[in-house]
């Protein structure tokens, strides 16, 4: 009999034990594109961070697609019990303006964490006559539509900070579009073009070689990583704000208080030393804002988006 019950104690023992080592079911953050990006790397820098806090597992999965949609459409239709998140960037609020999609980007997520940014900044060639914006506007006025700029392509980011700049400094340029900002980079190194917009975890290592100069940030405040460049506000263009953010959502309807509990991980995950580091090494800058904030940013920027693309007539593919 004492055996008996010194086992079933043991066994009780090994599972309070066990429940204490993980108190809740794994979370997997899903990514909607391949593996090495931005976002990924993020995701898979907080993971271990968040999982001590949350005592958990946290599994990042990749599930490209859609420009990122596919995933979103998984996350949305998950049970809003936080074991299934999605790291998203800024992106997210630019594609309902440019493709058609099943789901409402307003209302299809619940925002958690606004996690960090890359600023997109106007870089120029080393070797064009553009020392200031000032300059580049001048011009621009002289000789409208024949001052050629770079982005990644049609309706990207940094399309979209292009024409931003045209409407707040009443300019026109002529786009030029490529595949990639590495392509866009590239062709104003090459001398091909004068200038592009550019994320600043793109360009950076040109600017630091002296390769490239870079004018203004589409930022409220200034980068850390290039501390001496003005912002757009500063140079009477507050409206020219363009930034590469990442953050991280939930299912649609997740109780308040699950997203507070996440946020508060996420939060303090960021504040760690080695995560900061990280984060440096990848070109971002730490946000760290809740969910009323993010959520702020998305519906703004979804409004802003839209309203650009119609005033290109931008057809949704």
């Amino acid at each position: 009999m004492l055996k008996k019950m010194s086992a079933a104690l043991l066994a009780l023992a090994i599972g309070v034990s066990s429940t204490a080592a993980q108190d809740s079911a794994p979370i997997r953050i899903v990514i909607g594109f391949a593996a090495g990006g931005v976002t990924d790397i993020l995701a898979r820098v907080l993971s271990d961070e968040m999982g001590k806090r949350l005592n958990t597992t946290v599994i990042v999965e990749n599930r490209p697609g859609g420009a990122g949609s596919i995933a979103v459409q998984q996350v949305s239709r998950a049970k809003p019990d936080g074991t299934t998140l999605i790291m998203i960037p800024g992106t997210y609020t630019i594609v309902p303006a440019i493709r058609t999609l099943d789901f409402d980007t307003k209302t299809a997520l619940t925002p958690i964490s606004l996690i960090a940014s890359a600023p997109s900044m106007l870089a120029v060639a080393k070797n064009t006559k553009y020392t200031n914006v000032k300059e580049v506007i001048a011009d621009a006025a002289a000789r409208p539509g024949e001052i050629p700029y770079g982005s990644s392509g049609v309706g990207s980011t940094s399309h979209f900070m292009g024409i931003l700049f045209e409407r707040e400094a009443k300019v026109k340029l002529n786009h030029i579009p490529f595949k990639s900002s590495g392509e866009s980079l590239q062709a104003v190194l090459g001398g091909h073009i004068p200038m592009s917009f550019s994320a600043v975890n793109s360009a950076l290592s040109a600017v630091q070689a002296g390769e490239v100069r870079a004018l203004a940030m589409g930022s409220a405040k200034r980068s850390s990583f290039l501390p001496d460049v003005p912002t757009f506000g500063e140079l009477g263009l507050p409206k020219v704000l363009s930034e590469t953010w990442i953050g991280l959502c939930g299912p649609a309807d997740m109780p308040a208080t699950l997203v507070q509990k996440i946020n508060a991980a996420v939060m303090e995950a960021v504040k760690m030393p080695e995560t900061q580091k990280r984060l440096q090494e990848i070109g971002v800058d730490v946000l760290a804002e809740g969910p009323e904030q993010f959520k702020k940013t998305i519906n703004d920027e979804v409004d802003l988006y839209e309203s650009l693309a119609r005033s290109m007539n931008l057809a949704r593919q």
